[in-house]
């Protein structure tokens, strides 16, 4: 039986065999006429049913359903099953009114087979049918409430309205609560989504995990999706109160979540506050603490001492709750992805730690718990991301890593810091080796010295020569560069250098060359750029990133270079030497006009007129003029118009 009603394969179609389908099916028949109770009857029934369905009998199908089935009473599985064959049969017979309505009788009959039948259903609806068609069905109220419900389920839009029909009709609709839920996902993705993206660029940490709607739509959107949104809280909250409705703790729940979504904390709080004493189950009971917690932290003016000891419990929890449904797999690292309840539990905990905490805190100016915040979520999968570092390096500098090194070494920590250094993947040894690279980008070289002396390992040989000069910028060693360095040693020198530019006048114009070489070199376009930086795109440049820090607007701009090349120039008289200064100003110079970021623009259009302009303005450097006017017959400036593209092209208008 099971080969000609089975697929055997996905890969392959069915090969079913007509002829022998036929002769099983009059052999049930016959067994069906010969069996003397209504279950085995049902039995023999469903199997000729099904195979009259599988071999293209559907007109037998639906005869058989008719003739064996309708008037059977007895009380199974195969009940919906074979009502759910006859509904396929009226499909492929073109009658699918109907059989949308026994899809949807069979869908709500059982649980057999429920996926199956409501693809049924969805199959059987045509998109340009009026709805009445198929209600006309329905003998009664909740049948016609069974069959909206379903209407509702398969509707990608706000479905408000198919919920008040479900509910009027059939409060105690089993449906009704999925829909419910259900309904919150669309408010999320059509509200939530963008509010976030207006409400917390991902560009104040530099991290985001999740897709940030920055659509200019944005607006428009939040003001059509929010009365939509306040007009579902309140039924859903005027619904928990009907003693009908299934899962009355639930819809209240709801209508805080959904409170919380529009950001009326103090309705959040009033609907949240009843439930805390109900007598919630455990999934219900999580999804309070965890509607909760988001209440009291966005309603929070500010973090403070207070506030964190009155989150901790919660956090606590939470972490928990994480570490245990990893523990249980009896897996160690555990991936936490997919829509399991252990990943559910990892992501909102480093949500709430990473999106709303740590982007609270420096919006606060406090970088130290900012990072462990990133940090705790990460301790919990610490061979994936590690954003606590990249966040250490890009956003710190020495004074800001030296002040989180004596925090943690001091160890004096109240039960929120103590719970989130604990429970963190930063460790006071990544901020110790960080903080002397921290000074070098601040270029501050006695304390880059102390630091770099204490913590040897960031002293990792570097084979490039940080004083090279070079007209045409370089990244990779250049055949012939013997020399190799340290940050230890590029920070010595550097400071020996500032020391001479006081000491030896006479030689003053060569030493701030030199300094300016040091500056230019460790920038983004520099030929020692890892003297400062633990990594390097080869898609950034000539544009600073949105919130950047002190030393991310030198390193892409090189302003501090130009400001020594131009040092280096008026303390000297020589006019070949002063050219040179004023061509790698004009460098510098060239990395501060701002590329047109195609993410900032709302059409291809927009962006490609930008662009344009922006290839004009690249050509003009503001300082060849002067370049040309007056070192236009020195030997270094006709040996630059054969280098330099961009000056030849100047030269020649």
């Amino acid at each position: 039986m099971e080969p000609h009603a089975t697929g055997i394969s996905e890969w392959e179609p069915e090969k079913r065999d007509s002829i022998v389908m036929d002769r099983l099916m009059k052999n049930g028949l016959q067994l069906y006429t010969a069996a003397k109770t209504d279950l085995f009857k049902l039995k023999y029934a469903y199997q000729v049913i099904r195979l009259a369905h599988y071999n293209n009998r559907s007109n037998d199908a639906i005869k058989y359903y008719d003739e064996m089935v309708s008037a059977n009473t007895t009380q199974s599985v195969l009940q919906p099953m074979s009502l759910a064959l006859k509904a396929g049969a009226l499909f492929r017979t073109g009658k699918n009114h109907e059989a949308a309505y026994l899809f949807s009788k069979a869908f709500h009959q059982g649980q057999a087979k429920k996926i199956s039948n409501y693809y049924g259903f969805d199959w059987a609806v045509v998109r340009t049918d009026n709805l009445k068609q198929y209600l006309s069905f329905c003998k009664n109220d909740g049948e016609k409430a069974d069959m909206l419900s379903l209407f509702a389920l398969r509707n990608p839009d706000n479905g408000l309205a198919f919920l008040k029909q479900v509910y009027q009709l059939k409060p105690s609709s089993d449906l009704l609560p999925t829909l419910v839920v259900r309904e919150i996902n669309k408010y999320e993705e059509r509200y939530l989504t963008p509010l976030i993206g207006k409400e917390y660029n991902s560009g104040l940490l530099g991290i985001s995990y999740y897709y940030q709607y920055t659509g200019k739509e944005t607006d428009s959107l939040l003001r059509k999706e929010k009365p939509e949104l306040g007009a579902f809280v309140e039924f859903v909250n005027n619904i928990s109160k009907d003693a009908k409705v299934k899962d009355p703790a639930l819809m209240q729940l709801s209508a805080a979540y959904g409170a919380y979504v529009l950001r009326d904390y103090k309705k959040a709080n009033s609907l949240l506050a009843p439930l805390k004493t109900a007598n919630l189950n455990a999934r219900l009971q999580d999804q309070w603490m965890l509607t909760n917690l988001l209440v009291q932290i966005s309603s929070q003016d500010k973090i403070d001492a207070a506030f964190e000891e009155k989150i901790l419990p919660s956090l606590r929890w939470l972490y928990s709750k994480c570490f245990k449904n990893e523990k249980e797999k009896g897996e160690e690292n555990v991936y936490y992805y997919g829509n399991e309840e252990k990943g559910q539990s990892y992501k909102f905990y480093r949500n709430v730690l990473v999106d709303i905490l740590s982007k609270r805190y420096k919006a606060q100016g406090n970088l130290d718990k900012a990072l462990l915040a990133i940090g705790s979520p990460e301790s919990l999968m610490p061979e994936y991301y590690d954003q606590s570092t990249e966040f250490l390096r890009s956003q710190l500098n020495g004074q800001q890593a030296e002040a989180l090194y004596h925090f943690l070494a001091a160890k004096k920590f109240t039960p929120f810091e103590q719970f989130l250094v604990t429970n963190n993947r930063l460790k006071i040894k990544t901020v110790a080796d960080f903080a002397g690279t921290a000074y070098l980008r601040d270029h501050n070289y006695d304390k880059a010295i102390e630091w770099l002396q204490k913590v040897p390992g960031q002293n990792k040989v570097i084979e490039k020569d940080p004083f090279k000069e070079l007209l045409y910028d370089q990244e990779e060693r250049l055949p012939g560069d013997k020399v190799t360095t340290n940050k230890l040693a590029y920070a010595r020198e550097m400071k020996r250098l500032q020391g001479l530019v006081k000491t030896d006048a006479a030689n003053a114009a060569q030493h701030l060359y030199k300094l300016a070489l040091g500056y230019y070199n460790i920038t983004y376009y520099g030929y020692a750029w890892n003297l400062v930086e633990y990594w390097r795109s080869g898609a950034d440049g000539y544009y600073v990133p949105k919130n950047a820090t002190d030393f991310q607007k030198d390193y892409y701009c090189a302003t501090t270079a130009e400001a020594y090349f131009k040092k280096a120039m008026e303390a000297s008289t020589n006019q070949e030497f002063k050219a040179k200064c004023l061509f790698m100003m004009a460098k510098c110079s060239q990395k501060q006009l701002p590329k047109p970021q195609y993410s900032d623009f709302g059409n291809y259009d927009e962006y490609r007129q930008k662009a344009d302009k922006y290839e004009v303005e690249f050509t003009h450097n503001r300082y060849y003029p002067q370049l040309k006017a007056q070192f236009g017959n020195t030997k270094f400036y006709k040996d630059a118009l054969t280098r330099c593209s961009y000056l030849s092209d100047f030269a020649a208008k």
